[in-house]
């Protein structure tokens, strides 16, 4: 089992530069992804997060010696974003989450990490936003009962504060701001 992290370079030259920097995994999550049995599934893997960290779980699950399938699933309105996590080993499919059909033909697995929701964008689309941060969650419970499923949401706690401060701190009262943060 290889689990050396990368050293961090005194500038970061490109995107790629950076995606390779990011899903570099730590010895911990090549741990970690070495004692989780089965493949995984992430859900809205390309959102802002999903990507990398679907490129972390497999760059890890291969340093740790295991064998498994990382599956990505999105709308993939952009393309381009599909075929990167193709050409760096996550499979990809693509669908509409909350098409129930959709959902009853993605794959069973032990393993489910849920990133899917609408967080940006929401003014105006409301309902969407609702039905993406609520509903939408129960669907993915009743479509994998007997899987560990991970819900990955919101760092949108605490409410604004100015940068100068140093920003929030756990001891902080919660805060939210926007439709997404009230979900």
């Amino acid at each position: 089992m290889n689990e050396t992290k990368s050293a961090l370079p005194e500038r970061i030259e490109s995107v790629d530069q950076l995606e390779d920097l990011l899903s570099d995994p730590t010895p911990a999550a090549v741990r970690a992804m070495g004692n989780m049995k089965g493949d995984l599934i992430v859900l809205g893997v390309a959102g802002k997060m999903g990507p990398t960290l679907a490129r972390m779980a497999k760059r890890a699950s291969d340093a740790a010696g295991v064998k498994r399938r990382v599956i990505g699933v999105s709308r993939f309105s952009n393309a381009d974003e599909e075929t990167r996590l193709q050409a760096h080993g996550i499979e990809t499919i693509k669908a509409d989450l909350l098409d129930q059909a959709a959902l009853d033909r993605l794959p069973d697995a032990p393993n489910i990490l849920y990133m899917a929701g609408m967080k940006f964008g929401a003014t105006g689309k409301e309902a969407l936003t609702w039905a993406m941060n609520t509903y939408l969650p129960g669907m993915v419970c009743n479509r994998y009962p007997k899987s560990r499923i991970v819900a990955f949401s919101t760092g949108n706690v605490y409410g604004l504060t100015p940068v100068a401060g140093g920003g929030s701190v756990e001891s902080d009262a919660p805060n939210p701001v926007g439709e997404y943060s009230l979900l």
